[in-house]
């Protein structure tokens, strides 16, 4: 530590503790596909069980970096002990240094793109230590290297709050389509209520009980059932193809060598950002296409809450478009023809999803095409039914989507302050300032 700087290499100790296969199998393990590239979170992780080579031990709190392709700035603090791959350093604090605050200080841009232009490699470029070691900062006081790690900690906890809600919330209209028309939970209540002259009332009995619903939507509800392809459902409703009351969207790309196509204001969705938003709203795409580039392909603007599924290759992953977007030619988007019920569209194809990826077509690259979704068996519950679903769901969704917004505001927040902070530009004072105009919004 000189002139009031310090080095990367004098703030991070490198851990390296390896740990073996058979020593591992009841531990989580994280490889570099758990850790989403720019976000400063992990999406999943897998089981020690499943490793086959030795690995590197972690405990909860260490910086978990990953070296391969480091432009990825794949960064996370480790939320539990475990293992992970060798792709990924494990980094401690020195005596003197903050372990949030080397964590941001890890996160930030530059420090990223300094590890970025020392790699070695052309196809599989990693990260080298002895390089980063090198790279230097303001040496900055104890207090306040804890008061930036706890401001810019600040947004990451309520961005991780949204997304546990937002779980929460995914949960509760899944329980809801479930309960509705996967158990049949409301027909076998009003079979219960019909008393036990009912055929099926000794069934209906042994049932676990439902959560109860008010009169108006049990009646929405016959009390009995019929045959049907797809076995016994409600008395009344019809199996159908999901295409019968959901019009099937296709897309495009423009040219991609026409400039003026390009980088404009328009979302368009491929199929890396379905899967990024799995399950979910896409709000923000990878690349975008000007109303010129629209007009002149096949890519059309899509409605907001138009159900998108991937197509071709790794087929079934699926989102809600949060705004009207494009899609290109490896999705197909999915809105209901009622007028309503894209809620009701996008949970059945959730439900569907094993089924469209069992029966897609070709040698090559697995394949949904218009026939797959011809063929397909749902069940149609009737107009009424479908309208009173989405009006049940709507408020969790819409609180999914503003949650998720809130988000993306917090960090653009962050990865504004962070390197300000960590530079010393920016003092903790005038930061915080501005993280309490931002809450007051």
């Amino acid at each position: 530590m000189e002139n009031g700087t310090v080095t990367f290499g004098e703030a991070a100790l490198l851990v390296r503790q390896t740990i073996q296969p058979q020593d591992a199998v009841d531990m989580p393990y994280i490889g570099l596909e758990h850790i989403e590239a720019g976000t400063l979170r992990m999406g999943s992780h897998g089981r020690g069980r499943d490793i086959t080579s030795s690995k590197f031990k972690f405990s909860a709190g260490d910086i978990l970096f990953g070296k391969l392709r480091p432009y990825f700035r794949k960064v996370i603090r480790a939320p539990f002990d475990g293992v992970c791959s060798t792709d990924i350093w494990v980094v401690r604090a020195r005596n003197g240094i903050d372990q949030g605050y080397l964590y941001y200080w890890m996160a930030a841009k530059d420090f990223v793109d300094f590890a970025s232009q020392g790699s070695e490699g052309t196809r599989m470029p990693r990260a080298k230590w002895e390089h980063v070691a090198r790279f230097e900062r303001p040496m900055l006081p104890l207090p306040e290297q804890r008061a930036i790690a706890h401001i810019l900690g600040t947004l990451d906890d309520k961005i991780e709050l949204n997304r546990r809600m937002n779980a929460t919330l995914e949960a509760m209209a899944r329980a809801l389509f479930k309960s509705w028309f996967v158990d049949f939970d409301p027909v076998w209540e009003n079979i219960k209520r019909h008393g036990p002259g009912h055929p099926l009332a000794d069934q209906a009995a042994a049932r676990p009980g439902a959560p109860s619903l008010p009169e108006e939507i049990l009646a929405l509800f016959p009390d009995g059932f019929e045959d049907s392809a797809l076995g016994l459902i409600p008395r009344g409703w019809r199996v159908t193809p999901i295409l019968e009351y959901a019009e099937r969207l296709s897309g495009g790309t423009p040219k991609t060598s026409i400039p003026e196509y390009w980088n404009g204001d328009i979302k368009w969705v491929s199929a890396k950002d379905v899967r990024n938003a799995h399950g979910g709203f896409v709000l923000d795409t990878e690349k975008k296409v000007t109303a010129l580039g629209i007009e002149r392909s096949s890519a059309k603007i899509l409605p907001a809450n138009t159900t998108v599924v991937t197509a071709r290759g790794t087929v079934g992953s699926y989102c809600l478009l949060a705004e009207s977007m494009s899609i290109n030619q490896t999705n197909y988007g999915l809105k209901s023809k009622l007028g309503f019920g894209d809620y009701f569209v996008f949970f059945t194809l959730a439900n569907l999803v094993s089924w469209l990826q069992q029966n897609s077509y070709g040698t090559i690259f697995d394949t949904i095409t218009t026939r797959t979704f011809k063929q397909s068996k749902t069940v149609f519950p009737g107009p009424a039914l479908i309208q009173r679903f989405d009006e049940e769901v709507a408020p969790l969704m819409e609180h999914m989507k503003s949650n998720l917004y809130e988000s993306r505001t917090l960090a653009g927040l962050r990865d504004t302050l962070l390197p300000r902070l960590i530079s010393g530009e920016l003092r903790v004072g005038d930061a915080d300032k501005l993280f309490q105009q931002e809450e007051s919004v």
